[in-house]
């Protein structure tokens, strides 16, 4: 039976990796391939986000390589290769899917998450009794993201709010405590403006994690939410500089606005 694609392509990378190899695979390790791993993310997220299927099965191809070289060099150390990763994750797969694989029943989507979790945090207690529910969320995951999961951790526990008014309320709530801090005099004062400073920089964070309980109570995923506002933003603003017969620095505010809001129509009508 004649060898599958990614079989071959575990044996070029362990090619790769040979004594004979590419000096520049040989020399990599977990550490100097974190970076691409990310980049690689982010590139494929980009390629999901522009509806261009050619450009993300290629960028999928990109963040493989990143797996298994990362696998090969475990090989190379004797720690594991991608057979113990595709192991591993299959039999987790099996495990948190008991209502495929076993004898038991869930009715929608909502419920085998919560299953999952719940498997999720069984797991953990295992390994650990004292280990809080919000150990296993990861510390390098982009903040909204990492906002969103820490609050669907908590809701998981049984932490929510009764109505989505009491979100919006705590919305406001966290605004005002905002609009305070920011007119704080002390904000204005030397030595005592580090501190004041901090004060605003907490209650803004306050009001970017209960917006994301917002987008949580609708199941809008923040991260790409606020992706999308930026190319749209950018989107504009490259319209913007291209209507303008002058640079946008020398322009007034009214002229600036009057440009936008004409980008503004421009761009909606190519879509």
């Amino acid at each position: 039976m004649p060898e599958s694609q990614l079989e071959q392509f575990v044996k070029t990378i362990a090619r790769l990796r040979a004594p004979d190899g590419c000096p520049w695979d040989r020399e990599q390790t977990h550490d100097t391939l974190a970076r691409y791993l990310l980049e690689e993310t982010y590139e494929v997220l980009e390629a999901i986000h522009s509806g261009d299927s050619k450009k993300m099965c290629e960028e999928l191809g990109d963040l493989l390589l990143q797996i298994v070289l990362n696998a090969q060099v475990a090989k190379d150390a004797g720690n594991f290769d991608i057979e113990d990763v595709a192991r591993g994750i299959n039999e987790k797969m099996i495990e948190r899917h008991p209502h495929v694989f076993g004898d038991k029943t869930v009715d929608s989507a909502g419920a085998v998450k919560t299953q999952w979790e719940e498997i999720k945090d069984a797991e953990r207690k295992k390994k650990n009794p004292d280990q809080s529910s919000m150990d296993g969320i990861s510390k390098v995951l982009p903040a909204l993201l990492q906002a969103l999961k820490v609050s669907e951790k908590a809701v998981s526990q049984g932490f929510e709010w009764k109505t989505e008014g009491d979100v919006w309320k705590q919305l406001d709530s966290e605004l005002e405590e905002l609009r305070e801090a920011i007119s704080n005099p002390e904000m204005d004062h030397p030595e005592k403006h580090v501190q004041a400073k901090r004060e605003v920089e907490l209650e803004f964070g306050d009001v970017l994690f209960c917006m994301v309980n917002v987008a949580r109570w609708h199941a809008v995923d923040p991260e790409g939410s606020l992706l999308l506002a930026i190319e749209k933003f950018k989107d504009r603003f490259r319209t913007v500089e291209k209507l303008s017969t002058a640079p946008l620095k020398d322009l007034t505010t009214d002229e600036l606005e009057e440009l936008w809001l004409e980008a503004k129509k421009e761009v909606s009508g190519k879509k």
